[in-house]
């Protein structure tokens, strides 16, 4: 809601086109039902990992984000996101507690 004044100032009312059950389903699916079962499962993740380990998956988002355009949308990620991806990827498991290879 407090997004909307914004949007609105910048695209006028040309979203409100769009058929008042098509709005009204996207607000409550976006602004209701995903924001209530995501923060009750990242408090999950919580309590069942820790607190350290279960904020380090917050990283997977954009990891997954890009993954997943991979086959949904057809698009690869550049040299620059792999890198990316592969930091942030080390960053997690190290942060979970992940064992470090023994030393010889």
């Amino acid at each position: 809601m407090l997004f909307a004044p914004f949007y609105l100032a910048i695209h006028g009312l040309k979203p409100m086109d769009a058929p008042l059950s098509s709005i009204l389903f996207q607000a409550f699916y976006q602004g209701v039902l995903a924001t209530a079962v995501s923060l009750y499962l990242f408090a999950k993740a919580i309590t069942l990992l820790g607190a350290s380990a279960g904020a380090a998956f917050g990283a997977f988002v954009p990891v997954m984000a890009a993954l997943l355009a991979i086959p949904i949308l057809g698009e690869w990620p550049s040299g620059l996101d792999w890198l990316g991806i592969i930091s942030a990827t080390i960053g997690v498991y190290l942060a979970s507690g992940g064992p470090l290879p023994a030393r010889r």
